[in-house]
């Protein structure tokens, strides 16, 4: 029976690559199996295992030395391919299991129409190859009957003629996962950069004004400290008009642009102005130029900003659209990827913001895709978001909806933190800073968050804020799973319009009235709700807490700049641990000689609450000595112990005599005029005198005291 000729051949060469080879190999199996295949390997000089993992799968291998030239080891394996068609394939890539679309024209006529084929080869940066990604045209397909061959010995290209048009098309859904420049900022990565941009140099000492080789330096070396050199010096060839300066001027000028833009180079304005008069007709020019001026343009010119824009969408689309691009023969457009969709999405809405384009904001945020979105996307979605929300009557209930599910749908740990930047940047809009500059605006913006109401605590707290009714607010507050993320705002409206909490069939653990408290106390709504519970201390234990936890938090964050109201403060602080430590702890702990073996705070509670005893009997010696004892048992409270005593000090001096402030002048003076070691002085502060104005020349905390 005779064989059947193959109708692809598969052609790899390899070399040391036992990580992938295996994964590439299993990957082909598939498409050997629906369609006749041959699969032709070299392998340049393995010594890690590749090659008798090589030899359970290729139909032909065979040793090939490595002589620095890519391009001689792919022809020596074409010259062993008996195909009708070629794929060309590495190791470190591995074919999408989709192989419909590639099997679909293998298996039709119309294969003998085309003379090569382009796929995808999608270039993964991060080692999971669920990060930013990288989806490039790559010419990989092409019929043997056109005799072409690979050229250059590092970057090689299939030798079509420059000014020839290449019958053929874009296989779309056709992917080649490549994961091999993941490595390239490692060890081997740095070996592998130097080992290409070592053979380009030798090839552009020979040919200096060659502009291919100009153009696969650039694309090895940006990580190179000499990169800006190069682009410079590639620049210019390409505005000298050099030989081959039309087939390869778009990519180069695309690469020069990028540097020039994130490096400020003066050339800037001039190389874009260039690329867009030479090559306006170029995706280089339409999509890679069109992305770096955008980002140039932003927040300082929204309105080339958006035409940019608008040209890159344009661009993008002509791009997905299929069919052979020429240009892509020679170089890949860089900015094609979803994740710099996204970015451009971001920076047009922004300017669509800035120029009061609400319509084509909103839709620029309907189009996000939310579910594949980075930090930086949702914090830009957000920003833009509310503005639009403030400022106009258009409805964004879609836009949060997507936004919200679609990064709270994942629980990975990249997901938690898209969802901590919507939380951290939508409980900005319910602080009363924010809400008391936003008075321009049409409507709140937390009213944004609305739809999201029982669902979503934000959208929770925006119904509470935008109801009165006592048992609406219940009901929504009721609903609160997650009191972490509950804006303060939202439980002090609850609470103003007579809210009992905590809640009677929702109780509150400890830890969450915690949270609570010190939210509302950064928030500077603990104080007086503090200070209105104290009046009359709950007797429930939920109620008993919850006072002690908000006088504790506003104490914690008290700037004690005004005296009454820092005093109403600290008595209610001393309320609130007087009636919660007695029912925390037997009655032989709460004396002084056991309280060591209460936690810090307890300890300084109990203290202040008997300093403030000691101060209503007017012992004012005690209340010194009891809140300096408080203050030693926790020293994290010294500024409100601070606050007491001086509170103290004021009060005797506005109370103590005019002859005794003029005494205490007098002592005062003489002291000065005295060395502090000398015998007088001594004498001085144990007389009969010093003694009737101590307190008002040392302090309270200096240890004065009225006698």
């Amino acid at each position: 029976m005779k064989e059947q000729k193959p109708v692809l051949s598969i052609g790899i060469i390899f070399r040391d690559d036992i990580r992938s080879i295996e994964r590439c190999l299993t990957a082909l199996q598939p498409l050997r199996e629906a369609v006749p295949c041959q699969l032709v390997m070299a392998d340049t000089g393995s010594v890690d295992g590749s090659r008798a993992v090589a030899e359970r799968y290729a139909d032909i291998l065979f040793d090939f030395p490595w002589v620095n030239d890519f391009s001689a080891a792919r022809n020596a394996v074409m010259d062993r391919c008996s195909g009708e068609w070629y794929l060309s394939v590495d190791t470190d890539e591995y074919l999408d299991e989709n192989i419909t679309e590639l099997v679909e024209l293998l298996r039709s006529k119309k294969r003998k129409d085309y003379e090569a084929c382009s796929i995808v080869a999608r270039n993964y940066k991060t080692g999971d190859r669920k990060g930013v990604y990288l989806d490039v045209y790559v010419v990989r397909l092409l019929r043997m009957s056109t005799g072409k061959r690979f050229e250059g010995a590092i970057h090689e290209r299939l030798n079509f003629p420059e000014d020839h048009p290449v019958q053929g098309q874009s296989l779309t859904r056709t992917i080649l996962h490549h994961d091999g420049y993941v490595e390239l900022n490692g060890p081997e990565g740095a070996k592998k950069r130097r080992r290409n941009l070592d053979l380009l140099r030798k090839e552009l000492e020979h040919a200096p004004e060659d502009l291919r080789r100009w153009l696969q330096l650039l694309e090895s070396g940006r990580e190179e400290a000499e990169y800006g050199n190069w682009v410079r010096q590639a620049a210019a060839l390409v505005l000298a008009k050099k030989k081959g300066w039309q087939v390869y001027g778009p990519p180069m000028i695309s690469y020069a642009v990028e540097k020039a833009v994130a490096s400020d180079f003066p050339e800037t304005e001039d190389w874009i102005s260039w690329a867009r008069e030479q090559f306006s007709d170029s995706l280089f020019t339409r999509i890679d130029i069109a992305y770096c001026d955008a980002f140039r343009c932003r927040g300082k010119d929204a309105q080339l900003c958006v035409q940019r824009c608008e040209e890159y969408f344009q661009g993008l689309e002509d791009y997905r659209a299929g069919g052979v691009k020429e240009e892509l023969m020679v170089a890949a457009l860089t900015r094609t990827n979803p994740l710099h969709e996204q970015n451009m999405r971001i920076v047009m809405m922004e300017a669509c913001m800035a120029l009061g384009r609400w319509d084509d904001t909103l839709a620029q945020l309907l189009a996000l895709d939310c579910a594949n979105m980075s930090e930086r996307h949702v914090l830009g979605a957000c920003v833009t978001l509310f503005e639009l929300h403030r400022k106009s009557f258009l409805d964004t209930a879609p836009v949060v909806e997507a936004l919200w599910r679609g990064i709270t749908e994942d629980q990975t740990k990249i997901a938690q933190k898209k969802q901590s930047v919507l939380l951290s940047n939508g409980m900005q809009l319910f602080s009363r800073e924010y809400r008391d500059k936003e008075n321009m605006g049409v409507r709140p913006a937390y009213t944004v968050f609305l739809p999201l109401s029982g669902r979503y605590e934000l959208g929770t707290a925006a119904a509470i804020l935008e109801t009165e009714n006592v048992s609406e607010l219940e009901r929504l507050l009721g609903a609160v799973e997650h009191w972490e993320e509950l804006p303060a705002a939202a439980l002090e409206h609850a609470l103003s319009a007579g809210v009992a909490f905590p809640l009677t069939d929702k109780p509150l653990a400890l830890e969450e009235m915690d949270v609570l408290a010190s939210r509302m106390a950064r928030e500077g709504l603990a104080a007086q709700r503090a200070i209105r519970l104290a009046e009359h201390i709950p007797e429930d234990w939920q109620g008993l807490v919850w006072t002690r936890e908000l006088a504790l938090a506003a104490v914690r964050s008290c700037g004690w700049e005004e005296a009454e109201r820092g005093m109403e403060l600290c008595r209610a602080f001393a309320r609130a641990e007087g009636a919660v430590l007695p029912r925390y702890y037997s009655e032989a702990l709460l004396c002084e000689e056991n309280l060591d073996v209460l936690p810090p705070l307890h300890r300084f509670g109990w203290y202040i609450a008997q300093a403030f005893q000691a101060l209503d009997a007017d012992d004012h010696q005690g209340y010194v000595r009891l809140l300096r004892a408080g203050l030693t048992s926790c020293p994290s409270m010294k500024p409100m112990a601070e606050f007491l005593l001086n509170q103290l000090e004021r009060a005797q001096r506005l109370q103590a005599p005019p002859e005794l402030l003029a005494l205490a002048e007098q002592v005062r003076t003489l002291l000065a005029a005295y060395d502090p070691g000398d015998p007088a002085v001594a004498a001085l502060r144990a007389s009969p005198a010093y003694q009737k104005v101590a307190y008002l020349i040392e302090g309270v905390d200096g240890g004065g005291l009225p006698s």
